[in-house]
């Protein structure tokens, strides 16, 4: 426990768990940068519409829900390390479920067992948040963001030429094999690796896996999770409201825009990776130089919402793209909008929620975004197909205005470090030179 990893200059900040959970969270990117880009089409491949995107959503927001709130508690009751482990390696695993898919019926099962198996995602983010101090997290969440969207910078130009020559159920069925394989070894990394960040009230019993057991456990989950709202902070229940609005935005365009792109603007799918490709280099680079370090000098409730103010025109500029060119200058625009996303909204997190208290809310924040979601996707899919694809865009585009009213409103960021956050726990932790 005594022993100290001295890594000089920039990343000072980053701890043995820190490393472990970034690079094993990027391998993992390799995969998804594909699957979930190119997501929509397959569910068309298997024979669906824009209402089954929205429903195959709407039942994966459902047990995402589920998994969060009982992930949650299990993170803080018994601790965050062998839950992480092991439902990385299961999580891997339930990826075949996807790539068998004879038909999109087959889909609605296998999505909801696949979001089932993101229990661990609140022991995840406590994890991370519990081995980042609150001087340098600006720049560590910013380095997380920055390396996760590595893949993203090339992998979907991978995925939109493979399409264009094996197809599209050749190729998400073979990167589905893959996502398994993956996750296997980084579960296992992450068993062998990582140090556990905390001593949670209940280390000194074993989580059974058994039905009795596991039933005291959803209980108990449920139970917590309803007093941790009447307890909630205003700040962080301000937060919780605007990823509700969030959820609203997802249901109504992210399964969308290579949808409209294709068939009202007429990219092909090896254009449409093109622009995901370029975006997140561009993304990238950004948040190496410049988003870590705006974070951690100005006030990050004051940075958000410029983003979100910025954020809100992106919509309403993409229906107006008439061709490549368009697209892809906006989603340069765009991409250095969102660049800030992945690293603002953490760190702000783990600036309000005290340590021993992140993995239930961390949880109750990702239950709340999943509970909207699932209307959300309902009356997206409803709405793009049956309505009208550019009100779908215009909607999300009053989505991101009203959490940006919201945010300036309610939601007050401290300067200095939460309750009860200490310096890091990590197992090893990193002395600046």
């Amino acid at each position: 426990m005594g022993v100290k990893l001295r890594i000089s200059g920039w990343f000072d900040f980053a701890t043995r768990n820190y490393l472990v959970l970034t690079l094993t969270s990027a391998l993992w990117n390799i995969g998804f940068s594909i699957t979930e880009t190119y997501f929509s089409l397959y569910i068309f491949k298997l024979g669906g519409t824009e209402t089954t995107i929205g429903l195959i959503t709407a039942l994966g927001s459902a047990g995402y829900l589920f998994s969060m709130i009982v992930g949650g508690q299990i993170a803080d009751m018994y601790g965050r390390k062998r839950l992480l482990g092991f439902m990385t390696v299961v999580g891997g695993l339930s990826h075949l479920l996807l790539a068998i898919a004879p038909d999109w019926r087959f889909l609605l099962p296998s999505w909801i067992i696949v979001n089932l198996c993101w229990v661990a995602e609140p022991a995840f983010w406590a994890m991370l948040a519990d081995s980042t101090s609150v001087e340098r997290r600006g720049v560590a969440f910013s380095v997380y963001s920055c390396l996760n969207l590595l893949p993203w910078s090339v992998m979907p130009y991978v995925g939109g030429y493979l399409i264009d020559t094996l197809g599209v159920l050749t190729m998400m069925r073979w990167v589905y094999v893959a996502l398994a394989v993956i996750g296997v070894i980084i579960g296992l990394i992450r068993l062998s690796m990582l140090s556990e960040t905390m001593t949670p009230p209940r280390s000194g019993e074993e989580l059974r896996v058994g039905f009795r057991s596991v039933c005291r456990v959803v209980k108990t989950a449920l139970r917590e999770h309803l007093k941790l709202w009447k307890s909630m902070p205003s700040s962080v229940l301000a937060l919780a409201v605007t990823y509700m609005l969030w959820s609203f935005e997802f249901g109504l365009v992210e399964p969308y825009w290579i949808v409209y792109a294709e068939e009202e603007i007429g990219l092909t799918s090896s254009e449409w990776g093109t622009v995901i490709a370029v975006g997140n280099v561009v993304g990238l680079a950004f948040k190496l130089f410049a988003v870590g370090r705006i974070l951690d000098r100005f006030h990050r409730k004051r940075v958000l919402l410029t983003i979100l103010m910025l954020d809100s025109t992106t919509y309403i500029l993409f229906i107006m793209c008439r061709s490549f060119h368009h697209v892809i200058t906006l989603w340069i625009y765009a991409s250095l909008i969102w660049a800030f996303y992945g690293a603002a909204y953490p760190a702000i997190e783990a600036d309000l929620i005290p340590k021993e208290r992140r993995g239930r809310t961390f949880a109750a924040l990702g239950a709340a975004w999943s509970a909207f979601s699932i209307p959300s996707s309902l009356i997206g899919g409803v709405v793009y197909e049956r309505v009208n694809p550019r009100i779908s865009f215009v909607s999300a585009s009053l989505v991101v205005i009203l959490c940006l009213v919201i945010t300036a409103r309610f939601l007050q960021v401290p300067e200095g470090s939460p309750a009860g956050e200490s310096d890091l726990d990590d197992g090893i932790g990193v002395a600046a030179p």
